[in-house]
């Protein structure tokens, strides 16, 4: 029984696990070798409910952060804390709120599936109560290689633990933020310390901008056609005509005299935008075309002076 028991402390170590929904938070603390249930230190064993330093509560048995709305009538329960940035999706409850708005990066979400919200970027959560509107939780989802963030500011009431950055532990100068402007993979594990458990973020930076090659361009104009070069494979490329979208040519010439914006997305979330003008010009076929209607007035003047010389003659 004793060897039983020294060998399930032993394959008990740190490891992720995840939580309520699917939605992994990252967390590396001890967990039970048969349910996947975190093991919090004994102190906490006790309470089944743990106030946090935002005004949030930590439900131990659902591993879930429960915020109340202004006047204590109705709760939101959500998988992440206030100001928490993941890879993963959020789960959020909004059984016991009223009237709730979802916004991500300052637009009304309709229609949000807030079971499995998945889509990057910031978001906020606005819930009204007793006549009163207020920002209950905010929390950022970002991909797995971004370069959407330069800091962590880790939520009130955790404190940083390590910071690893492709593979070299850094020096901890402040434990509530991450510096995170330099580009390589970040593991970085962060405590809650009132209820004694572990998360981690596991993200690559990449802060460095697409390459956008434009051929033909002098001083931002051209006089003829210009042809974007070495289009990157993953790279999304916007593209607007005098203020109207138009489509990425097939192959990357672009010919219509006009106001261009072209705009290159990385897949970490990186732009570069170049603006420039193709000025009026005659290409082969327009060259051809003017030859044409040149020969067309020229025979029309001709036949004029013919005519009149005829009528003359009579």
């Amino acid at each position: 029984m004793l060897a039983a028991k020294l060998l399930s402390l032993l394959i008990a170590l740190p490891m992720s696990v995840s939580t309520v929904g699917g939605v992994d938070m990252g967390y590396e603390g001890e967990v039970d070798i048969y349910s996947g249930d975190p093991v919090e230190g004994e102190e906490y064993q006790e309470q089944q409910t743990i106030s946090l330093a935002d005004g949030g509560i930590y439900d131990r048995e659902s591993h879930m952060f429960v915020y109340t709305v202004s006047g204590g009538t109705s709760t939101v329960t959500s998988s992440v804390a206030d100001g928490m940035i993941t890879t993963s999706a959020v789960s959020i409850d909004l059984s016991g709120a009223g009237d709730a708005r979802l916004y991500l990066n300052g637009e009304e979400v309709d229609d949000a599936l807030y079971s499995n919200i998945t889509d990057i970027g910031m978001y906020s959560l606005v819930v009204s109560g007793n006549d009163v509107s207020n920002q209950l939780l905010s929390f950022s989802i970002v991909p797995e290689v971004t370069g959407m963030i330069d800091s962590y500011k880790l939520p009130l009431g955790f404190d940083l633990q390590e910071v690893a950055v492709d593979g070299e532990i850094k020096t901890i100068d402040d434990v509530s933020k991450v510096d995170m402007t330099e580009d390589g993979e970040y593991l970085i594990t962060y405590r809650c310390n009132l209820t004694g458990i572990d998360y981690g973020l596991d993200v690559v930076i990449d802060h460095t901008p697409p390459t956008l090659t434009l051929e033909g361009l002098k001083d931002g104009r051209a006089g003829g056609p210009v042809t974007i070069k070495d289009p990157g494979e993953d790279d999304k490329y916007s593209i607007t005509l005098n203020g109207e979208k138009l489509k990425y040519p097939s192959d990357g010439e672009l010919t219509q005299p006009g106001d261009y914006v072209v705009t290159v997305t990385d897949t970490a979330g990186n732009t570069v935008t170049e603006s420039f003008e193709i000025g009026f010009y005659l290409n082969s076929q327009g060259l051809w075309f003017g030859i044409l209607f040149l020969l067309v007035i020229v025979t029309a003047i001709g036949y004029m002076i013919w005519s009149r010389k005829k009528l003359r003659v009579r």
